[in-house]
């Protein structure tokens, strides 16, 4: 890994500390947009994460309990490592995931769609994602909905960084 490669993780990380998003309580339309975004693409699970050093983080969930991971191997890490929505049809016929625990154990995942959630310039602190049992197509106007649900999610992290702000200059 040369440092150009090091340093989206290393700003990532710091983001993530900065904000107190690996700590603190999600925002409440995290949970708002999970729902949302479970009923309208029809899947069984809906989750807003946040990838950190070497754990994956859930800050909301429709669907599932997951609440961590491990990131080795996770659909999330490979998401914030680009700009564009993942999209994975069927897991287990992607040498990336076939292995993954939650491939093949509960809660068997075959489909995965996954939008980066931009902080600023190229910092993605996590992802907005989609997981179902069942292979499935994710056709380009459904990967720019879930992109316009995602940046949803960054406007509620960037909106709770100002308030903190306007509140510590506040005192």
């Amino acid at each position: 890994m040369t440092p150009q490669d090091e340093q989206p993780d290393l700003d990532r990380l710091r983001a993530l500390e900065t904000t107190g998003l690996l700590a603190d309580p999600a925002p409440p339309e995290f949970a708002a947009i999970c729902q949302t975004a479970r009923e309208r693409f029809g899947v069984a699970m809906a989750l807003v994460t946040v990838v950190g050093e070497d754990r994956l983080v859930v800050k909301a969930a429709e669907g599932t309990d997951l609440r961590e991971a491990p990131r080795l191997h996770q659909f999330c890490g490979h998401t914030v490592e680009g700009d564009e929505v993942l999209v994975v049809p069927d897991a287990r016929e992607d040498p990336r995931f076939a292995a993954n625990p939650l491939v093949r154990g509960r809660p068997f995942v075959r489909f995965y769609a996954g939008a980066p959630l931009h902080y600023v310039r190229h910092v993605r602190l996590g992802a907005l994602c989609l997981l179902d049992p069942r292979p499935r197509d994710f056709p380009p106007e459904d990967r720019a909905e879930l992109e316009r649900m995602a940046d949803s999610v960054a406007a509620a992290i960037v909106e709770r960084e100002f308030d903190r702000l306007a509140a510590s200059l506040a005192h």
